[in-house]
Formats: structure tokens, sequence, C-alpha cells
């Protein structure tokens, strides 16, 4: 029976292939792949080509990330010129490209330039691209689509036809100088309403992140948010909300160097105490050696940053030739006498410059003295005197704040803000 069955079915296949010829099937496409492929790329080269003042577009590599103003302008010979508000304009240049295809059609930026230098943000882990798939292309929007990106978190960039004025990008460069700062402002940045502070403010100019603190139920919190930098201030992409007081979008008022959103009664402006308790350390407790941390300058302030360059540079001066390599403070907690100490190489090893302290610490302020006792040389000593200035010789103290953990390390970090002057903080970690 079962080989009835193979013989019947066997007849039945030969007799319907016998029946089919090539004059049965219809053609789905008139053109071959790679025709077609070829056409939709001449396609979409002619819409990337066509406005006289190319595109904008307002670009964020990933969901944590906030966004960048890009302009791009193509060229049917193969060049882009590109310009953002990245960096204040840094990375402006005429660039090349191509329209390629692995799976869709692509259009890859192939020359260095902003989509690169945000692609390398973090070690190059800040999920940027330079390779995007093109979902869709008419004479008014082009929708482009990270090649890379999985999940849940894929970057869309719609560019639209753009006009000359948006060429000019210098609005949207003060904007972003206003909101980083000089450098010469206070490290405390407060959000008030009804002159209120409920919030600390951070800016990172790099990811377009806002940071901000505040006190719920009397816990302390932090939550992040991407912006939009604007000609006049910038726009919150996804409103935050702080105890029912929600932030949207705030104009820099130049004259006072500070933000405002009027309508709500909300300003953000630099002052000399933190607006909020700071996020507590115990210093001297979790280990009994802390070191500057020179791993992530970005976490002391730009003043003392600037300082420490100075006077480490002065001190090479003095000495004829000697440098810093590391600050220490030791033994901050264990029975032994506290010491700051200055490592200087010499061609035997280092020089550990020592200086003995007395260190006392109340309610997220570290005060310290010198007792006197030092193994310095006269002329070391003397060289010295300015950095002990810059890192022990405040009369008020120190607040203390914690500030996370050791990019790539599982140390914790901690900085000490000079109460006198905020605009010193001083970044380190324990070890």
């Amino acid at each position: 029976m079962k080989n009835i069955f193979k013989l019947t079915s066997l007849v039945l296949l030969t007799t319907f292939l016998s029946a089919c010829t090539d004059t049965d099937v219809e053609p789905l496409f008139d053109q071959s792949v790679n025709e077609r492929t070829e056409a939709l790329k001449a396609q979409y080269l002619d819409v990337l080509t066509a406005p006289e003042f190319g595109w904008i577009g307002y670009y964020s590599p990933n969901k944590n990330s906030g966004v960048y103003t890009v302009l791009t302008n193509f060229d049917v010979d193969g060049s882009v010129l590109v310009h953002s508000d990245y960096d204040s304009g840094s990375q402006n240049k005429s660039i090349t490209y191509r329209l390629d295809k692995t799976l869709k059609i692509e259009l890859v930026f192939e020359t260095h330039a902003v989509f690169h230098e945000i692609f390398e943000i973090n070690n190059n882990r800040n999920a940027g691209e330079f390779v995007f798939n093109v979902l869709s292309a008419t004479d008014d929007e082009v929708i482009l689509e990270s090649k890379l990106d999985y999940g849940d978190d894929i970057t869309i960039l719609t560019l639209t036809r753009a006009v000359e004025a948006d060429w000019n990008l210098e609005l949207n460069y003060d904007s972003i100088d206003n909101l980083t700062g000089t450098g010469t402002e206070s490290v405390f940045r407060n959000i008030l309403l009804n002159n209120t502070p409920i919030a600390t403010f951070h800016f990172d100019p790099l990811t377009r992140l806002v940071t901000i603190q505040y006190l719920e139920d009397g816990e302390l919190k932090s939550v992040s948010g991407p912006i939009l930098i604007t000609k006049t201030g910038f726009n919150f992409l996804f409103h935050l909300e702080i105890n029912g007081t929600v932030l949207t979008t705030f104009t820099f008022n130049e004259t006072k160097n500070e933000y405002q959103n009027v309508t709500d009664d909300l300003l953000i402006k630099y002052d000399n105490i933190p607006g909020i308790p700071l996020d507590a350390y115990d210093f001297g407790v979790r280990r009994n050696n802390a070191r500057f941390n020179y791993l992530e300058p970005g976490k002391s302030s730009f003043a003392f940053n600037n300082l420490y360059q100075q006077l480490t540079g002065q001190f090479t001066v003095d000495t004829g030739g000697f440098t810093i390599s590391r600050v220490y403070f030791r033994w901050l907690n264990n029975g032994n006498i506290p010491y700051i100490e200055f490592w200087i190489p010499t061609s035997t090893g280092n020089f550990r410059a020592r200086y003995d302290l007395n260190v006392e610490v109340e309610n997220g302020i570290v005060i310290f003295s010198l007792t006197g006792d030092t193994n310095a040389p006269g002329f070391i000593d003397v060289a010295l005197q300015p950095l002990l200035d810059a890192f022990v010789r405040a009369p008020s103290g120190y607040y203390l704040k914690k500030t996370g953990g050791l990019l790539n390390f599982s140390n914790q970090t901690f900085s000490m803000i000079n109460v006198d002057d905020p605009t010193m903080e001083i970044n380190y970690y324990d070890f």
C-alpha cells in the first residue's frame, strides 16, 4: 500500500511540473534586485541634494542623551557640509558620504565629523552612530534610522528642509556657553520656586543631560533629563517633576545671569551655598586614604583644575624641574596622625613630601589645620606652600559631597568644596 501511495504521488507531481511553463509565471518586478537598488539610491540622492540650504535635524544618540542641532547640505559629488551646535561648532566641516546597501539603503557619513565625535563620547559608549538606514525620503522630509541600534532604544533622525537663517548657530553657541558657565561661578546652581530653593541643577555640555537633586519626604533623590538647546535658552525634552513642580522651558536673562520661567515663577541661578543638603559622604570612614581624582578631571571644578595646572607648573619652575605626580590624604581615621602627601618623582624614585594635619568633620564640613610637621626640605617646602593653600587652607572648611563611583573601578568618589570660595571643587577617590 505504501509503495502504491508513493508511486501515485510521484505521477501527480510529475504531471504538475510538466504542465508548468515559464510563460505561466508573471514576473513580480520589471527590474533585477541590483537595478531596483540603484534606482532607489538615485531617487534618494536626488532628494538629498535638492534643497538649496540643505536639511536640519535634531539628533539624540540615545534615549538618555540630549539633543544636538545638525545641518547637512549634500552635493551630488559625494560631499556633504555638516554643521552642528556640538562643541561650539568645532566639527563643522565638509566631509564625504555615500549611499550604500546591505539589508536597507544606508546613508554613511564617511569622514570623521560631528557624528563620529558624538559616537566617541564616554570612550565610544554613547551609542552614537554615523551610519543610518533611510526609512523614507520625500521632497520635504527624510527619516533616518540608526543601523546599529537594537531593542527599544533605536535612534530616529528626521531631517526637514532648512532655510538660510538656520545655518547661523551663533546664538546656539552662546546658549551653550551660558548654560555651561565660565568656570568662575559657584559650583552651586539652584532651582528656585518663588525664590525658595527646591533643587540643585547640573548641566553636562557633552551629553546635554541635566541632573537635578531634590528632597522628597526627607530623602535626597536624583533625576536626569535630556534637553534641547535653543537660541534663547533650553527646553526639557521630557518634562521633569519635582514635588509637583514641572520643569519645562527656560529663557536666559543675561543681565542677571540666570534662567527664568516667568510663567511658573521658576529660576535657575548660581549661589554661594547649596540650596538643599548635599549628598552626604563619610569622609575617612569608608577608607582611610583618598587620592586627588586625576582620572575624571570633570568632577573637579574648572576653576580648581585651572588653578592646579598653574600651581604645579609654577612648582616645576621654582624647583628647577621637579613635578607633582600624585596628591594623597592618608590615615584619616585609623588612630595615626593624618597627613597630606605630594609625590615628587626623582631619579631614585618618588619623594613623598608629607604634611601632618589635624582633621575635624562636623555637619558635612571638614576643616584641616597643619600641625607644622613636614619632611620636605626647605626649597621643596617653600615651593609647595601655594599647593597647600589650594588643598587644605580653607578657614571655613570644605563641604563634603558624594559624587558616585570611579570610572571603570569600584572606588567611590567624593568632592570637597571650599566654603569660602565655592568655585573650588576638588574631587577625590577612596582607595
